[in-house]
């Protein structure tokens, strides 16, 4: 029994450490012409970058490198895999951004 035991916690240990690496950080600029907001944060005419993990409900904004606001939100299935990246707007508010790629987007709270 004690045999057993060792092997099933050796077991559960290597899947405890590999469960990370099946995350996936999806990436894509964001350029603004005029203001817009995503969530509660209001965004300036800048380049910015949008990043998400696919195992989080949430959205990294990034200007030169730094984190400037993180938005709550949740993904979505979509029909078919995005064939490029893409950013949907209702006026001036962000709705939704899909990742190149994936059958999934990401629709901001």
């Amino acid at each position: 029994m004690r045999f057993h035991l060792k092997y099933y916690l050796t077991g559960l240990a290597v899947l405890a450490l590999t469960i990370p690496v099946w995350a996936r950080t999806y990436k894509q600029t964001l350029v603004l012409s005029s203001n817009a907001t995503i969530g509660s944060t209001q965004l300036k005419p800048a380049s910015y970058e949008l990043t998400a993990d696919d195992t989080k409900m949430e959205l990294n904004i990034l200007q030169k490198g730094k984190i400037i606001a993180t938005v709550q939100g949740q993904w979505v299935k979509i029909p078919q895999k995005a064939g490029a990246s893409e950013v949907d707007f209702d006026g001036d508010k962000i709705t939704q951004v899909q990742f190149s790629g994936i059958d999934q987007a990401f629709q901001p709270l």
